[in-house]
C-alpha cells in the first residue's frame, strides 16, 4: 500500500482505505480553462469540526479502515493566499497528521512563495509522505517553452523540499478541447502522454472540475463526459496502447476498498469515481451524518448502492452490462441519475481492452 492504490495491488490491502479531499485553500491568480473552483470561499475547520473529523477517523480505524491520503485543495498550493496559515493551524495540523500522505496540486507557474511553504511542511508534517500533482494546460502541450518552465520549477521546488519519494501525477481539466488550436492532437492520448511523461510518474488524469458548477446542466455534464469517453475509446484500441492509461480508470476492483469523500466547512460529500474523483458541493452529494461516525457513512453508501441498481433498469444498457457492479461501486449510476443521463458514461471499449487483453498497470 505504499503506492497510490490505483496503481498498487489488491493483495497488499488488508482493509479499507480512507481518503478525504479537504477544501481548505483559497486565492489563485490564474484563470485556467475548465476550472470552476470557488477561489475566494472561506474554508474553515473549527474546533467542533475537528472533533467530528476525529470521530470519523477513530470510528473508521475501529472498523477496518486506514487513513491514507489527505488531498489539500482546491487551488494551487504554491500561489494560494492562505497555504501557510492553513498548514500551520493547530487543528488542521492535528487532523492531517492522521493521514499517511498529503496531496497537493500546482501549476508550477510560480514558485516564488515556496520557501515558507516548505518550512511549514517540514516543521509540522515531517512524518507524512508528500504528493505534488501537476495541473497541465492541454492547450499548451505543444509549447516547448511552457513545458520547460514546468520542468525547471518542479526541479527547483523538489530540490528545495528535499524529501524522499515525493509522488507526482499529471492532471488536465476537462473542457471543449476542440476550441483550442490543437483540438485534433488532444484526442490522441498516447501523443499527449509522450509530451509530458517526463514531468510525473504515471499518465494523465482528467479532472471534471465542471462538477463544481452550482448550476451544472445535464447537457454540460454529458458533453464533458462524452469528450473523455471518446478520447479513451479512440486511443486505447490495443493492450499495447493501454499502457498509457492510468489504472484508476481501468482497474475495476479498486473502488471496493478505496473510500473517498470531499470535505468542506464541516460537511462531508460523496465523491464518485468517474475516471478520477468527481467533486460537487450541491446538496445532492451531501452525506447525512450527525456525529461523523463511519457507520453513518456506510449506511448512506449502502442506500446509494441500492438506488443505483434500481436506476439501472431506467438506462439504455446498464442493467445487462458486465461492468454494472463496478460502476455502482464507483457511484457512476448515481451521477447518471443526478444529471438525468440514460446512456453509458464510461469508455467501455477501453475498459474491455484493458480487462480482457492482459494490459498491465503503469507503475
Amino acid at each position: 500500500m505504499d503506492n497510490y492504490l490505483a496503481s498498487g495491488h489488491l493483495k497488499d490491502a488488508n482493509g479499507f482505505v480512507l481518503n478525504i479531499n479537504f477544501e481548505l485553500l483559497k486565492g489563485c491568480p490564474y484563470q485556467c480553462e475548465g476550472c470552476f473552483v470557488n477561489k475566494e470561499q472561506d474554508k474553515l475547520i473549527t474546533e467542533e469540526n475537528t472533533d467530528k473529523l476525529f470521530n470519523l477517523i477513530d470510528s473508521s480505524s475501529q472498523n477496518g479502515y486506514r487513513t491514507f491520503i489527505a488531498f489539500i485543495g482546491p487551488t494551487d498550493f504554491l500561489v494560494s493566499s492562505n497555504t501557510v496559515d492553513v498548514l500551520s493551524d493547530p487543528s488542521i495540523v492535528e487532523v492531517l497528521n492522521e493521514f499517511k500522505r498529503l496531496s497537493f496540486q500546482t501549476t508550477y507557474l510560480n514558485i516564488s512563495n515556496m520557501a515558507p511553504i516548505i518550512e511549514t511542511l517540514n516543521k509540522y508534517y515531517n512524518e507524512c509522505e508528500i504528493e505534488v500533482n501537476l495541473v497541465i494546460d492541454p492547450a499548451k502541450i505543444t509549447d516547448t517553452g511552457y513545458l520547460k518552465t514546468l520542468e525547471k520549477n518542479k526541479d527547483k521546488f523538489l530540490n528545495a523540499l528535499n524529501r524522499e519519494n515525493v509522488r507526482s501525477f499529471g492532471i488536465m481539466n476537462v473542457y471543449d478541447y476542440d476550441k483550442t488550436k490543437i483540438g485534433n492532437l488532444l484526442k490522441d492520448y498516447e501523443f499527449m502522454h509522450k509530451r509530458v511523461e517526463h514531468l510525473f510518474e504515471t499518465t494523465i488524469d482528467y479532472n471534471f472540475s465542471i462538477g463544481r458548477k452550482p448550476d451544472l446542466t445535464s447537457a454540460e455534464f454529458q458533453k464533458a463526459t462524452n469528450r473523455i469517453k471518446e478520447l479513451f475509446n479512440d486511443s486505447v484500441v490495443s493492450s499495447e496502447k493501454a499502457q498509457y492509461l492510468r489504472f484508476s480508470f481501468g482497474k475495476l476492483t479498486d473502488s471496493l476498498i478505496e473510500k473517498q469523500y470531499n470535505y468542506l466547512n464541516g460537511k462531508l460529500y460523496a465523491s464518485p469515481l468517474l475516471y478520477e474523483r468527481f467533486a460537487s458541493f450541491n446538496d445532492t452529494f451531501l452525506v447525512p451524518t450527525d456525529s461523523f461516525q463511519i457507520e453513518e457513512v456506510e449506511q448512506y453508501e449502502n442506500t446509494l448502492i441500492s438506488k443505483q441498481f434500481v436506476y439501472a433498469n431506467k438506462t439504455t444498457e446498464c442493467e445487462t452490462c458486465s461492468f454494472l457492479g463496478s460502476c455502482v461501486d464507483r457511484g457512476i449510476l448515481f451521477l447518471m441519475e443526478t444529471y438525468n443521463v440514460k446512456d453509458c458514461l464510461v469508455a467501455k471499449d477501453a475498459l474491455e481492452t484493458i480487462n480482457y487483453h492482459g494490459a498491465k498497470a503503469v507503475n
